[in-house]
């Protein structure tokens, strides 16, 4: 063999050793290399219409790799493959690789998170309107408003606003207003036209759009009316109390007479009762005093007592209380317990669920109201050990089940709730003013979850001792 010879014969052998590894292992891959030799050795292809961009056969644009093979170099010594000035052979070939899904994913993401965005905004000023149209705090005092004659349906708003019957008086205009664009969203009868008639009127803070609409279509209190207010809650004693400091001229002798007077009676009352005890029978409303009643005591506890009979008749209770396995008098114990415990109406229905949790599992109820009443105390209050452990018919931490009789005259809500209680597991209650809602309960299912919220009930300083 010649010397001539002999370097080929050694170039051949060095190929015939390279492989992709060695590429690999000295830092300079596959894809690199076939570019440098691409880039020397090969010609572009030259679109024809314009001979100046190169183009990439749709066939070969399937994957971004570089299809090479050892044996396609050339090289010497001095000119070898990890020098970048070898020759490459015309097989070398590019392609490209496209995603399957192209953008999508990434415009998915963005639209994710700008809908998102979108979906946090309006939950956030959905829950500020509702707030406005229907708050939910605790009743406020009652307050004297008086319509002056000629006042339009704005400068009612304006007042009404100025003195917290509602609470926002620009968004009362845009709810009486309902424009077809907001009602879905403002929830507000549509093509209604308000005009309200001059007087005096009696309302309270923080009312709702639809009750201050109610109350003012009602129209004014007539001149020289006395009206006696009997909120939700009292006792039979306690009424008797408010109704002499409303009225000064009744007998408080001839008022507890009426309470007890056997035209109070209610078909329900149980008839092993011996004694007239018509706790609860006595509708809490705002009654006006006619003539008859401004010096007859019975006429007034008499309408107090048909009143009961009529919204009693209007809920249906006693097919309803039936449904929930109750006679309609323990129906009735059960709605004064509700009135005791619940300050907001969104918690009687959960109140009302874990009383019958508790008469269905046979636990004790544990209510503290029902001992204050036994106690003869009022809420606000502090119990004694003694007034715990009386035995007392009234004294649900001791005796199993419902009280003897109702606690208190309970409201057309509470009512409402004792018969149709929300469905849920729980089986405790305490007041946290869970997420800042004045009055607000949290409600548990197990006795840790239970501990948990008295522990903020009393960090809070709610009254849990």
């Amino acid at each position: 063999m010649s010397e001539e010879e002999q370097p080929e014969k050694g170039l051949e052998e060095n190929s015939a050793r390279r492989s992709s590894s060695d590429l690999a292992s000295s830092g300079r891959s596959s894809a690199s290399i076939g570019a440098n030799l691409a880039a020397e050795q090969s010609p572009p292809r030259l679109d024809p219409t314009t001979q100046e961009v190169a183009v990439v056969p749709e066939e070969e644009a399937v994957a971004e790799e570089i299809v090479w093979n050892p044996s396609v170099f050339s090289e010497t010594e001095d000119d070898s493959i990890f020098s970048g000035r070898a020759d490459a052979s015309p097989d070398v070939r590019w392609v490209r690789h496209r995603p399957p899904l192209g953008p999508l994913p990434r415009w998915g993401i963005v639209a994710f998170v700008v809908f998102s965005s979108l979906g946090f905004a309006y939950r956030k000023v959905d829950n500020w309107v509702n707030s406005l149209v229907s708050p939910q705090a605790l009743p406020g005092e009652e307050i004297d408003f008086v319509i002056e004659p000629g006042w339009s349906a704005n400068e009612v708003a304006v007042n009404l606003g100025s003195v917290d019957i509602i609470d926002d008086s620009a968004m009362f205009r845009q709810w009486m207003r309902c424009h077809p664009t907001l009602a879905w969203f403002i929830d507000c009868p549509a093509d209604v036209e308000y005009s309200f008639q001059a007087g005096d009127y009696v309302l309270q803070e923080h009312m709702g759009f639809q009750g201050v609409v109610d109350a003012l279509n009602e129209g004014p209190i007539p001149p020289e009316v006395i009206r006696v207010t009997i909120p939700e809650g009292l006792t039979i004693s306690q009424t008797i109390t408010r109704l002499k400091e409303r009225m000064p001229t009744y007998s408080e002798e001839q008022l507890q007479e009426a309470f007890v007077s056997d035209v109070m009676r209610w078909e329900h009352y149980p008839e092993e009762f011996n004694l007239p005890y018509y706790e609860g029978m006595f509708f809490p409303d705002t009654y006006q005093l006619d003539d008859a009643t401004l010096t007859n005591e019975l006429s007034l506890v008499s309408r107090m007592h048909n009143q009961f009979l009529n919204v009693v008749a209007e809920l249906d209770f006693e097919a309803r209380a039936a449904e929930v396995g109750l006679t309609p008098y323990e129906a009735l114990i059960v709605a004064s317990l509700i009135e005791e415990e619940a300050l907001l109406d969104v918690d009687r229905g959960k109140i009302s669920q874990v009383i019958h949790n508790r008469l269905d599992q046979g636990w004790s109820l544990g209510l503290e109201s029902t001992v204050r009443y036994a106690a003869g105390k009022t809420a606000g209050q502090d119990l004694v050990s003694a007034d715990l452990s009386s035995d007392s018919p009234w004294n649900t931490w001791i005796e199993p089940g419902l009280p003897i009789t109702p606690i208190s005259a309970p409201g057309r809500s509470s009512l409402e709730a004792a018969v149709s209680p929300e469905d849920g597991p729980w089986m405790f209650f305490v007041r946290t003013d869970e997420n800042d809602v004045l009055g607000a309960h949290t409600f548990a299912v197990t006795g840790e979850e239970f501990a948990t919220a008295v522990e903020i009930c009393r960090a809070k300083d709610l009254g849990c001792g």
